[in-house]
């Protein structure tokens, strides 16, 4: 096999955290991933496919997820080991300042003469300051770097130019910082191609599986992802992909949709190699009532069977209920309601009431839905604990108006770790009584290693002490672990569980506090006894990890579409020239 012209790496939250004594908490629990944020983003994904259909070789190395299950994987042996054209390394969301920093200074410890890229929203959005640091040589700006990736990769190799390379920020000869135009904004969605078979080509190149799995548990939930769009219609204000932030930050004042023709295309090609649950990202009904049509009825007209799921931002009506259920096998809802409480919601940037949000969840059952998730979130605007723990009695209601229907599943988590720099509270904190405790992308990075998730945050709400918020989140996560519970949405084995982690978890934080009342080195000391403990109560505190499961079902398809790969991937590998590319890259000079 080729040597690879790009390999992307993804670093955990924490470098060392193997060896770093840290209560991470519930601030992973409502996503599939650990508390390392061990799932790459889909960006992964489209770059890799839309780099190799330009003539280059791409790999993913998940060193989060290698490190998470080999506890002796040895992360410098392996990068050592590695010769490739470019690294890139994903700082998307600001959970991994500390770990892809680390993981960038590995890459010149070993390769001092091979670039390393970054990219994503936080990337962005400290793109200056991030090419300061002398492990980056090259930081890509914006929501849609496929094409610049491919040209400065082509440049890299060729040693060509990269002075005219949209939406690129690098360190020049003098030690200045160059930020190029940022004018790689494409108005569609439609350049790229989400085609997991891409990873799967990987896998059977490299014989290495582990590497490239998105997450932990994934081949025993083997769920998936589809974007209906980059950019958004919203303004929520903790949000670092708001309109606002779009417009701001990442140079899109207007959102980019995927055609639905595509989208359903991309839905059709999981399904015929990936048994899981499909989850359709972004509330495709911001494209408007066409779209959603062509798309609903496209994923009638291919008899989509898997689960799939739809993130909604605002409660949908009957009408549309009864458009998903005639046309849809299998199909499931979340809602992010943050609050029960209107004033509290309407501050956070959602202006429908909880009244509309319970019709909503009455019409969905009404027409068919499988389960119906519900999350809300602690640390908003306006918040107080008070309020926190009101969601509870919310929700028992609730169950009472649905005939108690244990296909309604509601969580609660705290906005944790870090408040999204590039949202609007983050720009004016003042404005939002919120304090800051971290600006620059180096002090996130020092925040990151703090040993509990309350020392963590990067804010301080304005409703709420720190110490409040960690309780209100706690003794919810109880109430509606216990709500749910009776209602039969989960066992009463899984309920006591629950109930006993989120208590130990309790008793965990105080004791934290506590040493943290020491001085060093005696603080390093205690905290180091405790890590074991810590560890044990860092996945699945506020729910069981599960209860965030759909069901997948594996059929004869799957297996005799994945063996065709196989073999098409191996003549490929023999016989190069039965690939096809687009040219436009390889031909240039």
């Amino acid at each position: 096999m080729s040597k690879p012209d790009l390999i992307l790496l993804h670093a955990p939250s924490v470098y060392d955290f193997r060896e770093t004594s840290i209560m991470y908490g519930p601030v992973s629990d409502l996503v599939p991933s650990s508390p390392i944020f061990e799932m790459y983003p889909l960006g992964f994904t489209t770059i890799g496919e839309y780099l190799e259909r330009h003539g280059l070789h791409v790999k993913v190395v998940n060193l989060a997820l290698l490190m998470l299950e080999k506890p002796k994987y040895d992360v410098e042996k392996a990068i050592a080991s590695m010769d490739p054209v470019v690294f890139g390394i994903d700082l998307h969301w600001a959970p991994h300042a500390h770990g892809s920093i680390e993981i960038a200074r590995i890459c010149k410890k070993y390769h001092p003469d091979t670039p390393v890229v970054f990219g994503g929203f936080t990337a962005t959005y400290f793109h200056e300051e991030l090419a300061g640091y002398d492990c980056v040589d090259y930081v890509l700006r914006g929501d849609s770097t496929e094409e610049p990736f491919t040209q400065l990769v082509y440049a890299l190799k060729r040693g060509g130019r990269v002075s005219e390379i949209p939406n690129l920020t690098y360190t020049d000869a003098s030690g200045g910082v160059v930020v190029n135009p940022f004018t790689c904004v494409p108005p569609t969605f439609d350049h790229v191609k989400l085609d997991y078979s891409y990873s799967m080509r990987s896998v059977i190149r490299s014989r290495d599986m582990l590497s490239s799995l998105p997450f932990k548990g994934w081949l025993s939930y083997p769920v998936s992802a589809s974007l209906t769009c980059r950019g958004c219609t919203r303004n929520c204000v903790t949000c670092g992909g708001s309109a606002t932030a779009f417009r701001e930050h990442y140079g899109r004042d207007r959102v980019a949709f995927r055609d639905p023709d595509l989208l359903v295309a991309d839905i059709a090609h999981i399904a015929k190699h990936i048994p899981g649950p499909v989850f359709v990202l972004n509330d495709f009904r911001q494209a408007g009532a066409e779209y959603v049509e062509r798309f609903i009825t496209g994923l009638k007209r291919i008899d989509f069977k898997n689960p799939i799921g739809f993130e909604f931002f605002t409660p949908p009506s009957e009408d549309f209920y009864a458009l998903l259920d005639e046309n849809l096998n299998d199909y499931s809802v979340e809602v992010s309601a943050e609050s029960h409480d209107d004033a509290v919601r309407a501050t956070f940037g959602k202006d429908y009431t909880w009244e509309a949000l319970c019709e909503s969840v009455e019409n969905a059952f009404k027409h068919g839905c499988q389960r119906f998730d519900l999350y809300f979130m602690t640390g908003i605007p306006t918040q107080t604990a008070e309020s926190v723990l009101g969601t509870v009695e919310a929700v028992e209601k609730l169950y009472e108006r649905i005939g108690n229907n244990p296909k309604l599943l509601p969580f609660i988590g705290p906005m944790a770790p870090f408040l999204d720099p590039g949202c609007m509270i983050f720009e004016d904190p003042e404005k939002y009584g919120y304090t800051l405790r971290a600006r620059t992308l180096e002090e996130h990075r020092q925040l990151l290693t703090q040993p509990s998730w309350k020392h963590i945050l990067n804010y301080v709400p304005d409703g709420m002490t720190l110490e409040e918020m960690v309780d209100a989140t706690y003794e919810a996560a109880v109430g509606l672990n216990r709500v749910k519970a009776k209602v039969g949405a989960i066992d009463e084995k899984t309920a006591a569980a629950t109930e006993r982690r989120v208590l130990e978890a309790q008793i965990a934080m105080a004791r934290i506090d506590a040493i943290m009342r020491h001085e060093e080195p005696e603080r390093g000391r205690l905290l180091a006894e405790y890590k074991r403990e810590m560890d044990e109560l860092n996945e699945s505190t506020v729910c069981e990890k599960t209860e965030l499961n759909w069901t997948a079902r594996i059929n004869a398809g799957h297996i005799w579409n994945n063996i065709a790969l196989w073999f098409r991937v191996q003549a490929e590998m023999l016989l190069p020239s039965l690939r096809r590319y687009d040219r436009r890259f390889m031909e240039q000079e």
